[in-house]
């Protein structure tokens, strides 16, 4: 029996040692890519202009209605700019809250 314990505290000790060589002596692997990192810029290619704000949308001031819009159109992508900004519906142009503005404009 004692002889028993003895070859079996052998096994375990040479698996032991076989399995840290295994983890230590491994190469290196390169992490996969990760999709969520921004790539570089490619400064042969111009960075894309921002697109410019509505005419008269200054989501900072002064106030607007949606009488000194022309169009929807116009009210609503002042709107959608003032959001996206993180500005929220300064102007109140979308009264019902349903993420339309001046839904009376043509």
């Amino acid at each position: 029996m004692k002889h028993l314990s003895l070859v079996l505290m052998a096994l375990l000790l040479v698996l032991a040692i076989v399995t840290a060589c295994t983890l230590f002596d491994a190469e290196p692997q390169d992490p996969a890519p990760d999709d969520s990192t921004p790539s570089e810029p490619n400064p042969s290619e111009p960075a894309p202009e921002p697109e410019p704000p509505p005419t008269g949308c200054n989501c900072t001031g002064p106030d607007l209605n949606c009488s000194d819009f022309s169009t929807h159109a116009e009210a609503q992508a002042c709107y959608e700019r003032c959001k996206g900004l993180g500005y929220g519906d300064v102007f109140r142009l979308d009264g019902d809250s349903d993420g339309i503005a001046c839904e009376s404009l043509p």
